[in-house]
């Protein structure tokens, strides 16, 4: 290499680092969610649902504009939709497993005042 080149690499993508700063978010807020604190799951599981889904929409569209535009991030990008994808997956699980407690088991699990009267 000559000491007056250049080195030229691509451009990392903007949407890259997205994707892993909302896949990073998303297991702080789903992890701050377990913990034993009151109410934090009210407040921390619908949003590593939304972050989450950020996580994925940012990371597929940064795979697509690397691929077509030569940038690099491919790892930023795909590590965002691993923890994204994961942490979503274990909201919606989540959810249906608490939903399936008021549908299959409804004398088990004491219902708040405003739901006793509601039928599915």
């Amino acid at each position: 290499m000559n000491p007056g080149e250049e080195i030229n690499t691509p451009p990392i993508n903007t949407q890259s680092i997205l994707s892993l700063l909302f896949g990073i978010l998303t297991l702080i807020s789903f992890c701050t969610g377990l913990l034993p604190i009151p109410f934090t799951g009210i407040l921390c599981f619908p949003a590593s649902l939304l972050l989450g889904l950020l996580a994925l929409l940012f990371g597929f569209i940064s795979l697509n504009r690397i691929r077509r535009h030569n940038h690099s991030g491919r790892p930023m990008a795909w590590i965002g939709i691993m923890i994204g994808g994961f942490v979503f997956m274990c909201v919606v699980c989540m959810v249906i497993v608490i939903a399936s407690f008021f549908i299959f088991a409804p004398n088990s699990v004491p219902m708040p005042p405003f739901l006793e009267n509601y039928q599915i």
